[in-house]
């Protein structure tokens, strides 16, 4: 395989969050990284039909499945050991196209992080200066900080914890990337990942939003994704912008839909146009808290103890609810300019992947 470094800075708009096991945040892991760009691939490609939801692997949370080393070996023998020779026997395999890409066990993928080096002016610690924790009021929706706040939520307040210390500043990352899959997939995922993607953890308080910039200027548009190398048919170019969809209120925010499935913006909400005695830290604060609560506000409407769970999330273990933990319902601020503004981002529609016909009719 012939593999092309490619630069990219990536700069943060909220704060990135790159734990390791032990929660603690120090440095940038790479895994994390990678873990979101294949995450929000797999969107993109249930969402348009390129995997089917037969792939997907319940157990691991992705369309994967495990490439057996002799099988794979036997089936390439007499073809070649080219990248297209390759792809083909993966795909005689029925290995999933995002495992192709991004590897599995006895596959490496065709994408990888080579480095990432910390750039002037970074910090890990508390640079925005967040709250530890803000809580809302479930009844008049007053935020409070801090020792103002209960430990955890309880019949009068919703606490959600600002995990700290996080990065703030500019990162640039070194890819190696198959050069068969650069302008066909890469280039065109790292601009969704600009507009509209999240990295590292913590979303559903609108922790990971990046702004991405390739040091090959010319790439920075490219938005059409093309998996004719994977699908063997015409018709398989489009851009991702094609499965979003802007919404003007929460309701139609958080409603699965089964046969048509899209990303879901709700309009952007302006925060704060920065005036003399404001700065852009302090406008930042304003919009997550703002949407924390706007956020907290939609779920205690929500009444089926399921449904909102499946959709805004839940802590902990929960019997006769095998569902991942996290939100469906995101935070979603960009920047321009100085000012910041705030709306949602809903990928709802996942949640077709562990329902049941009858729950998703129902939801």
């Amino acid at each position: 395989m012939s593999k092309k470094e490619v630069t990219v800075h990536l700069e943060t708009i909220t704060p990135l969050w790159t734990s390791d096991a032990w929660q603690k945040n120090t440095k940038s892991r790479p895994s994390s990284l990678m873990g979101s760009l294949r995450f929000w691939f797999e969107v993109i490609c249930y969402f348009s039909g390129i995997v089917p939801k037969n792939d997907f692997d319940m157990g691991k949370g992705r369309f994967e499945k495990e490439v057996e080393e002799k099988e794979f070996k036997a089936k390439l023998m007499g073809k070649g050991t080219d990248i297209k020779s390759q792809i083909e026997t993966l795909k005689e395999m029925k290995i999933p196209i995002p495992s192709i890409i991004f590897g599995t066990t006895g596959w490496k993928g065709l994408i990888e992080i080579k480095e990432i080096e910390t750039l002037d002016d970074y910090c890990f610690g508390n640079k925005l200066n967040l709250p530890e924790r803000i809580c809302i009021s479930k009844q008049n929706g007053e935020i409070k900080e801090n020792n103002n706040c209960p430990r955890s939520s309880n019949q009068d307040w919703s606490v959600f914890y600002l995990s700290q210390p996080y990065f703030y500043g500019k990162l640039k990352v070194k890819f190696l990337a198959e050069e068969e899959i650069l302008n066909s997939i890469f280039y065109p995922l790292l601009n969704f990942m600009d507009k509209y993607g999240y990295w590292g953890g913590k979303w559903n308080i609108g922790y990971g939003r990046l702004r991405v910039i390739t040091e090959e200027q010319n790439n920075n548009d490219r938005k059409w994704f093309d998996f004719s190398l994977f699908k063997n048919k015409n018709g398989e170019k489009f851009d991702s912008e094609k499965y979003l969809i802007s919404v003007s209120n929460f309701d139609d925010l958080i409603h699965v839909q089964k046969n048509n499935k899209k990303i879901k913006i709700l309009n952007k909400i302006p925060v704060n146009q920065n005036s003399n005695n404001q700065n852009s830290d302090e406008a930042l604060r304003k919009v997550i808290k703002e949407l924390i609560k706007q956020k907290a506000q939609k779920r205690s409407t929500v009444n089926d103890k399921k449904e909102r769970h499946f959709k805004f999330g839940k802590t902990g273990n929960i019997k006769g609810e095998d569902l991942p933990q996290g939100s469906k319902i995101l935070p979603y601020i960009i920047k321009e300019g100085d000012n910041y503004c705030g709306g949602f981002l809903s990928i709802a529609d996942l949640l077709e992947l562990y329902e049941g016909d009858e729950q998703n009719a129902k939801v």
